[in-house]
C-alpha cells in the first residue's frame, strides 16, 4: 500500500522532468540512411541536430473596435481617417504555407468610406469593401510591397497606408 501511495504521489513529477532523446543517423546494408532513436551498434554515436525552427505570430492589435456611431460621424475637419498597414510587419518574411496573404490595417472608416487593398502595385479588390483584413491569393515568391487605401464611394483614393514590404519565401527543409 506505501508502494501505491508512493508511485502516485511521484507520477505528477514525471511530467516535470525534461524530454529529452537521442538521435542515431546510419548506412543499413543497402546503403540507405537510417535514423532512430535506438542505435543498431554501439559505433553508431548520436548526430547534433539543428536547433528546431518556430514561427511566432506578429502581435494583436490593442486598438479596440470603434462603435458603429462614431464610425457614422462626417469628418469633423475634412481629414482623411489616418490608416496604416498592421500585419503583416515591415520586411517580414513569410515561409510559404500556400499562395495565401492575410494582410490587417488599423483605420476608422467614416460613413461611405472603404478599403482597396494592392499588390505590388496592382488593386486586388473590384469593389471597395469595409473590412479592415483582406485575404491577397495567389501570391507568388519573392519580394512583395502591399498597401491599402481609404476611397470615398464614388471611388475617390483619400488617404493611402505607407507601403510595407514582405518576403515570401519556401518553407525550409533540412537535409
Amino acid at each position: 500500500m506505501r508502494a501505491l501511495l508512493t508511485v502516485l504521489l511521484l507520477l505528477p513529477l514525471l511530467g516535470l522532468t525534461p524530454a529529452s532523446a537521442e538521435v542515431y543517423r546510419w548506412k543499413d546494408a543497402k546503403g540507405v540512411t537510417q535514423y532512430g532513436d535506438k542505435p543498431p551498434s554501439d559505433q553508431v554515436k548520436p548526430v547534433e541536430l539543428p536547433p528546431l525552427q518556430t514561427y511566432s505570430p506578429p502581435p494583436v492589435s490593442s486598438t479596440s473596435q470603434k462603435p458603429a456611431a462614431s464610425a457614422e460621424k462626417p469628418a469633423e475637419s475634412g481629414k482623411p481617417p489616418p490608416i496604416r498597414i498592421t500585419s503583416p510587419a515591415q520586411d517580414e518574411t513569410i515561409r510559404e504555407a500556400g499562395k495565401q496573404l492575410s494582410v490587417s490595417v488599423d483605420t476608422a472608416l467614416r460613413q461611405g468610406q472603404g478599403l482597396l487593398y494592392f499588390l505590388d502595385g496592382v488593386q486586388q479588390n473590384k469593389i471597395a469593401t469595409v473590412s479592415t483584413a483582406y485575404l491577397f491569393e495567389a501570391v507568388e515568391r519573392g519580394e512583395h510591397s502591399i498597401t491599402a487605401a481609404v476611397v470615398t464611394a464614388e471611388g475617390k483614393e483619400l488617404i493611402r497606408a505607407a507601403p510595407v514590404t514582405i518576403y515570401i519565401k519556401p518553407p525550409i527543409v533540412l537535409r
